[in-house]
């Protein structure tokens, strides 16, 4: 089952006007899916396995992560919370989670998803109508960091948004990407 992040990345490679690539985007997107499900099947399973569901204390949101992952509250006053997941063996292997009550809207009065993607990302690729997935640098961290932004609706209405960054060495993209697909907002 291609989960929604795999499934906007096919699309896009269905997109070439080319002929020659209108003849490759198909073969190219059925390896790339059937290596996604093959290195799922496998990391995913030993990762999964290894995963647990935890939420902050006071809830808000549940993520699966590594068990050995610790809880930090970097809040401060202010309209959003911010907490950081860490591996306490390397500080670098991290999970940012900010979840705000800004209701950051379009001109049209749309939610806006990109509200939770943080400045000069590398890639924006959205997911669905409340939903952005991306990739961004920063200074402090070697990797770059997989991250989601979700808009917050409450009965139908924007009522903020929750910003999500997992960095990981590259080789563990596969962990990165079960984070973010675990990640969900609740209450």
């Amino acid at each position: 089952m291609l989960t929604p992040l795999r499934d906007s990345l096919v699309q896009q490679s269905r997109r070439y006007d080319h002929p020659t690539m209108r003849r490759l985007a198909p073969i190219c997107a059925a390896v790339a899916v059937a290596a996604w499900l093959l290195l799922g099947a496998v990391g995913g399973a030993s990762a999964g396995a290894s995963l647990k569901r935890d939420s902050p204390p006071g809830g808000g949101y549940t993520v699966e992560l590594p068990p050995s992952w610790r809880f930090a509250n970097a809040s401060y006053p202010s309209d959003h919370v911010t907490h950081l997941w860490f591996d306490p063996a390397n500080a670098l292997r991290r999970l940012l989670v900010v979840v705000s009550g800004c209701v950051c809207a379009r001109p049209n009065g749309r939610p806006d998803p990109a509200a939770g993607v943080p400045a000069n990302p590398l890639h924006v690729v959205p997911l669905s109508g409340t939903e952005d997935a991306f990739e961004v640098f920063t200074d402090d961290d070697p990797w770059v960091a997989d991250g989601l932004s979700i808009d917050i609706l409450s009965r139908g209405r924007p009522a903020g948004y929750a910003s999500v960054e997992v960095w990981l060495p590259p080789g563990e993209h596969a962990l990165a990407t079960t984070i973010l697909n675990s990640f969900r907002v609740t209450g």
